[in-house]
C-alpha cells in the first residue's frame, strides 16, 4: 500500500512544488490533523471529519474542501465545483498558494466540525 509521502514523491516538476506547498500550508494550519490516503489521495482529518485533500493532476493540483459548498459564495473567484458538499480550488502555479488560499482554509477550519464529513 502506498503512503502519503510516496504520493508526494511520485509527483514531478511544478505539480510537485504546488503539492508540497499545499501540504505545508495544511500541516501548518491543521497541526492536529491525521493525514492519510483516502481514495488514493492525501486527506487531512480532524477525528473522523474530513477537512481537505490534495489531488495532483498533470497541470495543477486541486485542494479539495470537504465542506466547500458552505464557502463557495464567500470565495466565488477561487472555489469551484457543483458537488453537494465537496468543492475545490484549482492551483495552477506556486504563486496561487497565497494569503487568499490561507483565508479559504481559515474559513474552512472555522466551520463546525460536526458539519465536516
Amino acid at each position: 500500500m502506498a503512503t502519503v509521502q510516496e504520493y508526494f514523491d511520485k509527483q514531478e516538476g511544478e505539480v510537485q512544488s504546488i503539492a508540497l506547498a499545499l501540504r505545508a500550508v495544511l500541516d501548518e494550519m491543521i497541526p492536529d490533523a491525521e493525514v492519510k490516503l483516502a481514495w488514493g489521495f492525501p486527506c487531512w482529518l480532524r477525528g473522523k471529519y474530513r477537512v481537505a485533500s490534495i489531488i495532483a493532476h498533470t497541470d495543477r493540483c486541486n485542494l479539495q474542501l470537504w465542506q466547500g459548498s458552505a464557502l463557495a459564495d464567500q470565495f466565488p473567484e477561487r472555489i469551484e465545483g457543483t458537488g453537494k458538499d465537496l468543492r475545490h480550488v484549482k492551483v495552477r502555479k506556486i504563486g496561487e498558494v497565497d494569503e487568499g488560499l490561507r483565508a479559504i482554509m481559515d474559513a474552512a477550519l472555522a466551520l463546525d466540525p460536526k458539519a465536516i464529513r
